[in-house]
């Protein structure tokens, strides 16, 4: 058993780190999914290049999951909740984004998980928050609705206010990913605290599209 996990372990980071990723990961979506989900979130430890194409494989396997039965689909978020209040510190890395990518591809799951991604952002005084301290960690959640916002802009709307509101004390990296997200969002009442942050030199590292690549999102990202 042990070393059929390893096998397939090295099979799937073998895929996540070819040229061709994508394809590769088709075939690998073809294994029974439970088969998958220890190889994926080991994945996550990994280098970015390795990292960010489990956190999308982890959108196509879950979302597929959720085709066949919903239940195994959200025991998969109810892990990734349950990471992140285990240990956020160690076992976080990845989780996060992981969780934003799968509601961006599946509906009934980011009606279901929207309100906890929403909850690591939110103030430690307000109601419901589960505010992370790390910030490289917070940076994650940034990341995380930011994605489901390119898909699902109405279930992430309610975190406007919380992501203005931390704006102004965020490292360069965060500031990015959260204007990336007021912009999606087309919020207006962001526009003057964006426009300040137009002649930003800052670019930040941004994986978008399934690229990993440069980017100064505060020139994008302005509400008309």
């Amino acid at each position: 058993m042990m070393a059929r996990f390893r096998q397939l372990k090295l099979q799937v980071l073998a895929a996540l780190g070819s040229p061709e990723w994508e394809e590769e990961l088709e075939s690998l979506l073809a294994l029974p999914p439970k088969h998958l989900l220890g190889s994926l979130f080991s994945c996550l430890c990994h280098p970015p290049e390795i990292k960010w194409h489990a956190v999308t494989a982890f959108g196509l396997l879950v979302s597929r999951m959720a085709d066949q039965n919903m239940a195994d689909a959200g025991a998969v978020m109810e892990r990734f909740v349950w990471n992140i209040e285990k240990d956020s510190s160690i076992t976080g890395w990845g989780i996060l984004e992981s969780m934003g990518e799968v509601m961006a591809c599946q509906e009934v799951l980011a009606k279901k998980f929207h309100k906890q991604l929403i909850s690591y952002v939110k103030s430690p005084d307000c109601p419901g928050s589960n505010y992370i301290e790390q910030p490289t960690l917070r940076r994650d959640a940034y990341w995380g609705l930011g994605r489901l916002s390119q898909v699902r802009t109405e279930f992430v709307t309610e975190a406007a206010p919380h992501l203005l509101k931390a704006l102004p004390r965020q490292d360069a990296t965060s500031k990015g990913l959260i204007c990336w997200t007021l912009g999606l969002l087309q919020v207006q009442e962001a526009k003057s605290a964006l426009e300040k942050l137009v002649n930003s030199a800052s670019e930040i590292e941004l994986y978008r599209d399934r690229t990993l690549g440069k980017t100064r999102t505060f020139v994008k990202n302005c509400p008309e």
